[in-house]
């Protein structure tokens, strides 16, 4: 057997201590073994040691099994300031572990920051704080795309009422030396912004002392500041302006400009000037070396590190661009009338991936525009984005269909909820418009939320909560095949969040992360649950991401399958932890809409 201080000082976060601070911890260590079946402390049970396992299985569990602990991994760790085990322990087969006194383990917190800050992140899940010991690989600069806006905003906006002069507006632009003014009404909301280009036609038009309202550009463009600095750029090329308005809810934070991004970013990265080539491509030829390259980046600037959340959003705006382009080109086939095109699965959430496939579909006012859809399809395969395997696409007739079809659908969905039809409900709850009439969209939007029915939203839910979470890394490494991220981790929060959100009442919404937010402000999900979901699927989809990424510069197969051998045994404790907050969310499902696991009606 390996000597307990060697054994222990190759575990991480074990591995940060000094040679005093191991020492210090071997002082108090114990070693003892624990037979098959037996407890090794109870819930409510006073802490006297935290716990590592040498070798065997342990089990903890409330009233059912939570986690499984296995050779290299502690139990026992302290949630705060509880003095007293949360959870019982139980061997599971015969097991050998190391026992800490706890007033050694709290010496050694007390000296070693690095040591107690891992701890910490662990027990409160903060797995981001995390993310610096997963890699060792230095930030490309392309990962500044995803930066959030609010993150180079640094000055207070110049603002002005709309009855202010232009004299006025022009000393305050002057004084501050900026290149615009926000004009905000009565309270404090913004209507309007007056810019240097702006006051160009004072000097045609009016004079000093006429009101900005006269010249201001209103409605005013806005955007998120939870926006990224390439969401910002898409918007201001689409739009053909230079200055954004910036809001934190309906709060005026700033004004972000093309000189802004620009004085940021330089110099030019590669996936500024591809998606200039997107806006620019006049044919499908010209579009598929684009996207090629664009794969090709993202990968690069995912591998770098950049956050699954933030980068996704930078994604579907490429994305985004590539159908509205192609839609374009292919316009001509379009018979006329009135239609909008909506994209579901990741692409309608915003979550788009790497090596995402097409999920999209029409709703139109008159005459079938089947041989338009056709073409759309068919140049979104030739550009590099493959059909769906299971059909969801506009080149169906199926979901090539009018307003009023669309609203059958839905309405038989909802009333007669057999499992084709709840995953007709999981796919299209999920729609976004990216192109045409967005109030066909919304009135689609309307007959879902007058539609929408408890039974429905039961098997929804049940859905979501079909399959068992692997607990442990026994349970994890136990998978043939490898573990299936999407179907054991994203799947069940992705599914589950959105029979939430149609419980809760929100339609419109399609983001997961953008649902769990308004979740959680309904207090239909309780903070720690919020807090804990979000970290899971941010570290569940940042470890798909990497390894789609890989596979891409690999020129590999793409899928979601991941071999515990090929990551880190960092990145292993936090997957099983995240597994972990995935199976409690399935709990919490269970419990509150009355679904009986499968593994119950199995034994019936």
């Amino acid at each position: 057997m390996i000597p307990p201080k060697e054994f222990i000082r190759d575990l991480r976060p074990f591995s940060l201590l000094s040679e005093e601070q191991l020492d210090i911890l071997m002082s108090g260590l114990e070693v003892e073994l624990f037979k098959k079946d037996r407890i090794i402390y109870s819930s409510g049970e006073n802490r006297k040691y935290i716990y590592i396992v040498h070798s065997g299985i342990v089990c903890l569990y409330d009233e059912e099994a939570v986690d499984y602990i296995s050779r290299g991994e502690v139990l026992g760790l302290m949630v705060s300031d509880s003095n007293v085990f949360l959870l019982s322990a139980m061997a599971v087969e015969d097991s050998v572990c190391y026992l800490i006194s706890m007033d050694k383990y709290k010496e050694v917190l007390a000296k070693n920051k690095s040591f107690s800050d891992f701890f910490s992140a662990i027990v409160t899940k903060r797995f981001r704080s995390l993310k610096s010991m997963l890699s060792d690989e230095k930030i490309l600069q392309e990962s500044a795309l995803v930066i959030d806006l609010e993150r180079i905003i640094y000055r207070k906006p110049v603002v002005c009422n709309p009855h202010s002069t232009i004299g006025d507006a022009a000393a305050l632009m002057d004084a501050a030396n900026v290149s615009s003014v926000v004009v905000l009404d009565e309270n404090s909301r913004p209507i309007g912004i007056l810019t240097h280009k702006d006051l160009r036609k004072v000097f045609m038009r009016g004079g000093r002392f006429s009101p900005v309202s006269g010249f201001m550009s209103s409605p005013v463009k806005t955007i998120s500041y939870r926006a990224t600095i390439f969401e910002a750029f898409a918007k201001l090329t689409e739009m053909g302006f230079d200055h954004l308005v910036v809001l934190k809810g309906e709060k005026l934070l700033g004004v972000v400009t093309r000189k802004d991004i620009q004085i940021h970013l330089e110099p030019s990265f590669s996936i500024f000037s591809l998606y200039r080539k997107v806006i620019k491509a006049d044919s499908i030829e010209a579009l598929r070396a684009i996207f090629d390259s664009i794969r090709i980046s993202v990968a690069k600037i995912a591998l770098a590190g950049a956050d699954f959340s933030d980068l996704s959003k930078m994604i579907s705006s490429v994305h985004d661009a590539i159908l509205v382009k192609v839609i374009e080109i292919q316009k001509d086939k379009y018979p006329g009338g009135e239609f909008v095109w909506v994209n579901m699965g990741s692409s309608g959430r915003k979550e788009q991936i790497i090596a995402t496939d097409q999920d999209n579909a029409i709703i139109y006012t008159n005459g079938r525009p089947s041989d338009f859809a056709d073409a759309v399809c068919r140049s979104l395969d030739a550009i590099g984005v493959p059909k769906c395997r299971g059909n969801y696409m506009a080149s169906n007739d199926m979901w090539n269909q009018s307003t009023l079809v669309w609203k059958d659908y839905f309405n038989n969905w909802f009333n007669d909820p057999i499992p084709i039809h709840v995953r007709y409900l999981s796919v299209f709850l999920d729609m976004r418009p990216i192109y045409g009439n967005r109030k066909i969209y919304e009135k689609i939007i309307e007959s879902i939320a007058s539609s929408a029915k408890e039974e429905a939203i039961r098997s929804l839910v049940s859905d979501a909560t079909d399959i068992e979470i692997p607990l442990g890394l026994f349970g994890i490494r136990g998978l043939r095949d490898g573990l299936d991220m999407k179907l054991y981790g994203i799947y069940p929060i992705v599914n589950g969040v959105r029979a939430l959100s149609l419980y809760g009442g929100f339609y419109e919404l399609t983001n997961t992360r953008e649902r769990l937010d308004r979740l959680c402000e309904e207090g239909i999900l309780e903070e720690v649950m919020y807090h804990d979901l979000l970290e899971a699927y941010g570290f569940l989809q940042d470890l798909r991401l990497r390894h789609r990424a890989a596979s891409i510069l690999r020129e590999d197969t793409v899928d979601n399958l991941i071999n515990t051998k090929s990551i880190s045994k960092l990145e292993l404790l936090i997957l099983k932890e995240s597994l972990k907050l995935v199976s409690s969310f399935r709990k919490f499902l269970m419990k509150k809409f009355g679904i009986i696991p499968p593994s119950v009606l199995r034994g019936l």
